[in-house]
């Protein structure tokens, strides 16, 4: 393996550690049973992966949808769900 390619995995597992999902699980059990601790406090790669979330990706969705939702007072009369229009715009 080059060691580029071994710098750059070394930098995937620091961002995305093992085990993380796992953790994530165990948390919501954990908060459904009433824990108040925050996630990162009970596990460190939680803490990891939330410290290496890049600002774009915690930034609000975006989308026509969206949009159109943020824009929409009292209703959008005109507009229909693309699944009902059969192709149609």
């Amino acid at each position: 393996m080059p060691y580029e390619e071994l710098l750059k995995w070394a930098t995937y597992f620091q961002r995305r550690p093992i085990g993380w999902r796992e953790d994530q699980r165990t948390y919501m059990m954990l908060a459904a049973k009433g824990v108040k601790e925050s996630p990162e406090t009970l596990f460190p790669a939680l803490k990891m992966l939330k410290e290496n979330i890049p600002a774009e990706v915690k930034a609000l969705p975006k989308g026509e949808f969206l949009q159109r939702m943020l824009q929409a007072k009292g209703g959008d009369e005109d507009w229909t769900p693309p699944w009902l229009n059969k192709g149609k715009k």
